[in-house]
């Protein structure tokens, strides 16, 4: 069995692409650079006439859509009300499934929102991936959830990156798109960690994950502090025999790691603010742009030709805001598209502008290259198909897509996506799918180079899988994979484990966790020689009950070893009446701040705790108490309680009490609050009150609500908004 193994991770990490040329499984193609093999694709079609239209959609989505195996996918917002109840309508995110020939919709999977500031029109902001191998498909929603799904729409695994690993919600929605590499789904975001990982602030992780089962491999933070969230999406290529990572960091700079490992190997920096392109790498090079503030004069956008080895830079461009879209490059020319909507055509060598191209007014899309064409598109429903050379580039076809419902023109944020002689294009109000009738033809796709060998000697080793969250009592079984010096695959490993022994003990590969009633989180250390990795565990009692209270935490910094997102807003501080509670204050980071307490898979449970609120400069915080997804606030200022789930879109409503009721909370007084969630024929019923704690638990509640749209599952948590110092204390999690 251990041979066996070995023999398949051996296959996963060196075999070459088996990507088919005329699938599009990620949203800049099967090379990753915005390039179809494809010939025999048409020139021109119409919207009005239909001439060359296949099928248009009813719906659409400001994303990319990819093709695999026959079929479309696209993750985006519903395009209608999903509630039951007339008082509880609103709008859910989306995985659609079309078949790619004739636009029949296959499946249909929709959930709901939580737990992010996006408005509602960007839903469905990243763009999926699929797996040539599996047949796979994978969604990375608005709201953090990783999910898998096999080609028919059956979910295979699922995380919440933001219950379980602390990623943040990007501003104004900015979520990255996932891709695949060998046998990992690599993804990255801004979070806010724990344990050997934790930091004084928030930073910019990649994760990968196993694309067949969603175990964590690894995760890195190759940058310095953020400067902003970003959506850049990394690209792999070989580069001087070594496999690369390289993309857009929040920083504001360009890293490249080793696709593997994740062990950062070069890094430059370009901007002040977070980078969102996607990098072109090609020839030994890196090609990458942004539209903020140069990291070294005070001019404003940048285009810039890295060395793909050292990261050095070869060339550089000002003033050209180009702060979105991946860099398309082909045939020496790299091709640029601006915030201001011209296209600009760069000489590879030397960053000499060839000739710049009017796409419209505002650049998002990325352009593609096939057949010797260009397909751009433009945000206000421009389709353009242009064909450039080194002198200039004539535009053969340009269609602007009118608005289906009102005045005005769509609206085009994604790029094309060309398989088996079509192309589809996603707008916000649709998707279109056009295409010749006669069939068009494929060529291989272009394999990365030869990588090189370091030989059989292990240079480093992992440990699988890096993050375990488990009950107490409970086994996991781990992995070690050893590495050369190149990050290339070796063998698997046979280790000596160990950690602390309040975490559990080890036998072999196994480690069995101390059935223990106390919340514990540590390391678990692989080690074979010389060679050391180390993976992190959080352990959970079985216990029906849990309660926290703070007297025995000791300030500046320390927080429940489980708690997720914690350390970075929240510390111990003395009360004046005595005693200790967690304080969340102000910060220069936006004042919602989230901590989670428990797994993401929990049900049917109550959160209890007591808060207390300052005023300061006539402002009040408000605060929070989460389960299942669901929060029950107090909103200091505009002296209300509610029921929350998408804070900046959606408020349960209408049933019994209502999901919102007057309540004045005076400062420097404690008050409870707490939050039921029962799961009940399909539908979720919550329960919230609040009072004054030194009064008696008033028998009713003040809010009850029943959801017929469910979030079945969540992290119990605590939520603030602290324009404010705020406090808690004595909080209680009961299962019920």
């Amino acid at each position: 069995m251990r041979q066996n193994m070995t023999l398949i991770l051996a296959v996963l990490f060196c075999s070459t692409s088996t990507l088919a040329a005329n699938d599009w499984p990620h949203w800049r193609g099967p090379e990753q650079n915005g390039i179809s093999r494809e010939t025999g694709i048409v020139d021109t079609f119409d919207l009005e006439t239909m001439d060359n239209v296949k099928w248009v959609s009813k719906i659409g989505g400001r994303g990319t859509p990819i093709v695999l195996n026959g079929k479309v996918y696209l993750n985006c917002r519903t395009s209608e009300n999903t509630g039951i109840d007339e008082e509880l309508l609103r709008v859910q995110e989306q995985v659609i499934c079309w078949d790619a020939e004739t636009g029949k919709e296959l499946w249909t999977d929709r959930f709901n929102v939580f737990g992010t500031d996006i408005p509602v029109e960007r839903v469905g902001w990243a763009h999926m991936v699929g797996d040539p191998e599996t047949g796979y498909v994978y969604v990375h929603s608005v709201s953090g959830i990783l999910r898998c799904y096999t080609g028919d729409g059956k979910v295979v695994w699922e995380i919440s990156l933001s219950e379980e690993l602390g990623k943040m919600s990007g501003y104004g929605g900015r979520t990255q798109t996932p891709i695949i590499d060998e046998d990992r789904l690599i993804l990255s975001s801004m979070a806010v960690s724990w344990g050997q990982f934790k930091g004084p602030a928030p930073l910019h992780y990649y994760w990968a994950f196993d694309k067949k089962t969603g175990e964590l491999r690894w995760m890195k933070a190759p940058g310095g502090k953020p400067r902003d969230t970003n959506y850049s999406v990394p690209v792999v290529a070989v580069v001087d025999g070594v496999r690369m990572l390289i993309g857009g960091n929040s920083d504001g700079g360009v890293y490249a790691m080793n696709a593997r490992t994740g062990d950062k190997i070069w890094g430059h920096m370009m901007s002040k603010r977070g980078l969102n392109t996607t990098p072109a790498i090609a020839d030994g090079k890196v090609f990458m742009s942004h539209g903020e503030d140069n990291i070294d004069n005070n001019r404003f956008g940048r285009v810039e030709c890295l060395d793909a080895k050292t990261g050095k830079s070869i060339w550089k461009v000002y003033d050209v805001k180009a702060g979105y879209t991946a860099i398309l490059y082909k045939d020496g020319m790299a091709f640029v598209v601006a915030d201001t909507g011209d296209m600009h055509c760069y000489d590879g060598e030397t960053g000499k502008e060839l000739w710049k191209y009017n796409l419209g007014t505002v650049g998002k899309g990325s352009p593609v290259w096939v057949d010797g064409k260009i397909i751009a598109t433009e945000v206000d429903g421009n389709i353009h198909i242009c064909a450039p050379t080194r002198e200039g580039c004539k535009q053969i076809c340009r269609v602007q897509m009118k608005a289906t419902s009102g005045k005005g023109f769509d609206e085009i944020y994604g790029s094309p996506a060309i398989s088996n002689g079509n192309v589809y294009v996603a707008s916000r109000d649709r998707l279109v799918c056009f295409g010749g009738k006669e069939k068009a033809k494929s060529a291989p796709v272009v394999k990365m180079p030869t990588e090189k060998t370091a030989g059989d000697k292990v240079a480093s080793i992992q440990l699988w899988p890096f993050e375990t969250r488990v009950w107490a009592g409970e086994t996991v079984d781990y992995k070690v994979a050893g590495f050369d010096a190149n990050g290339r695959f070796v063998k698997m490993l046979d280790p000596v484990l160990s950690t602390d022994e309040s975490i559990g003990k080890a036998n072999g590969k196994t480690l069995t966790t101390t059935a223990s009633e106390k919340h514990l989180a540590g390391t678990v250390t692989a080690t074979v020689g010389e060679l050391t990795s180390k993976a992190r565990i959080r352990v959970f009692p079985k216990t029906k009950v849990w309660s926290w209270d703070f007297d025995k935490f000791k300030p500046p910094v320390q927080v429940p070893p489980t708690w997720i997102r914690a350390h970075v807003k929240m510390k111990p501080s003395p009360m004046p009446e005595g005693g200790i509670a967690m304080k969340m204050s102000p910060g220069p980071a936006r004042p919602s701040h989230q901590v989670m307490l428990g797994p993401s898979t929990m049900s049917n449970y109550s959160i209890k705790a007591d808060v207390l609120l300052k005023d300061q400069k006539r402002r009040m915080a408000s605060v929070g108490i989460s389960a299942n997804r669901y929060t029950f606030l107090l909103n200091g200022n505009d002296g209300v309680c509610q029921f929350v789930t998408w804070p900046s879109e959606w408020r349960l409503s209408g049933a019994e009490n209502g999901a919102e009721e007057d309540y004045e909370a005076d400062p420097d007084v404690w008050y409870t609050m707490k939050l039921k969630i029962e799961m009940k024929d399909g539908k979720a019923h919550l329960f919230g009150k609040i009072w004054e704690r030194e009064e008696d638990e008033p028998k009713e509640w003040t809010l009850k609500v029943v959801d017929p749209n469910p979030n079945k599952i969540g992290s119990p948590g605590i939520w603030s908004y602290a324009v404010a110092d705020c406090y808690f204390d004595n909080i209680v999690v009961t299962q019920e």
